[in-house]
């Protein structure tokens, strides 16, 4: 296993954070009657917000890598006793997170459903998209795995042409508009979650299983590699800001991105330990990173709108402030005498 993996799935959920505070703290300020930022915080702000582009696609690779270490040369029945057992971990948290989330909307905006709409809401991932889709991988993760022993690059090919085909049904816009029957055959439920990251959690585990042979490839160009990273962010927050119209850079920077993490080391990275603890904690803290900073924004609208006017700090305030929780959450479940509690409730 690659030892900076759980510190850089501790930056992918910072980011995450970052990202829903930010645009959850923007959608406030409209709502409470302030105008959006103007100038250079805008521009500071979307271009934070825009770093949130490889969070998700981080979690789906380190997720391919981790699944490889538990898979890997298990027959198909004991791959999949160990399959369920993982998706316990993801799907109870994932219902009971999404219960709190409903509930929460329900107090401060009136939003409601009918029990069917709440279970349609659960299949399809509203809030969090990325979790059907993370079940999905974990399902055919035992085939997927022996396909990418023998097979690694077909997976990958078929993978990032998987996924262009997706992204091209679902968004003609981008210059690739496909005949309407094209789109019977993207995956139901799963269609934007597969156009946007379809690669990267089969990418995760051609890397763990063939890092010896990838890794030594990639250092040779890890400054080009980073050139196109930089140039790709560049790109992807000049088109948030509506200066140029290049959509396609949104999608390039995640890949360049997960082709760097390969090659950075873990002394490497500043408050390691603390990303490795934020990294361990993952799920949970992307579960809660749209209730925490929801009801400290409610408290604010409430008892202090000036803090509206003052994006910058109202966004730090948010993140420390949704840290603190979780590591309150986390602090007071792990004393609890039921060790089911931890794995249920943070996953």
């Amino acid at each position: 296993m690659k030892r900076q993996f759980p510190a850089l799935r501790g930056l992918a959920i910072l980011l995450v954070v970052l990202n829903h505070a930010i645009v959850l703290s923007l959608g406030a300020a409209n709502q409470y009657g302030h105008p959006s930022p103007t100038g250079w915080e805008r521009a500071l702000l979307i271009g934070l917000k825009s770093l949130g582009l490889v969070a998700v696609p981080a979690f789906l690779f380190f997720s391919g890598a981790f699944v490889v270490y538990a898979l890997q040369g298990r027959p198909l029945v004991p791959a999949y006793r160990t399959v369920v057992l993982g998706l316990r971990h993801i799907l109870v948290p994932y219902v009971i997170w999404s219960a709190v989330f409903y509930l929460v909307v329900f107090l401060l905006q009136g939003e409601q459903y009918t029990i069917l709409e709440y279970a349609k809401n659960l299949a399809v991932g509203y809030p969090y998209h990325f979790v059907p889709l993370l079940v999905f991988f974990y399902l055919i993760a035992p085939v997927l795995v022996r396909a990418a022993v023998r097979h690694p690059w077909p997976v990958m090919l078929v993978s990032a042409a998987y996924q262009l085909f997706s992204l091209a049904v679902l968004r003609p816009d981008l210059g690739f508009a496909l005949p309407e029957a094209a789109y019977r055959l993207t995956l139901p439920v799963l269609r934007y979650s597969i156009a946007i990251y379809g690669l990267f959690f089969p990418a995760g585990v051609v890397c763990a299983l063939h890092s010896e042979r990838i890794t030594p490839f990639l250092q040779r160009f890890r400054w080009p590699l980073a050139v196109l990273a930089v140039a790709a962010y560049g790109l992807a927050v000049g088109n948030e800001l509506g200066l140029l119209r290049l959509p396609h850079a949104a999608f390039a920077f995640p890949g360049f991105v997960m082709a760097l993490f390969l090659l950075i080391r873990r002394e490497a990275l500043p408050m390691g330990s603390e990303l490795e603890w934020m990294g361990r904690r993952a799920l949970v803290l992307y579960l809660t990173s749209l209730i925490t900073p929801s009801l400290a924004l409610a408290a604010v609208g409430a008892g202090a709108p000036i803090l509206f006017q003052q994006m910058m700090v109202l966004v730090s305030m948010v993140i420390v402030f949704t840290i603190a929780v979780l590591w309150l959450l986390v602090s007071a479940i792990e004393r609890l005498p039921v060790p089911a509690a931890r794995r249920y409730v943070l996953g």
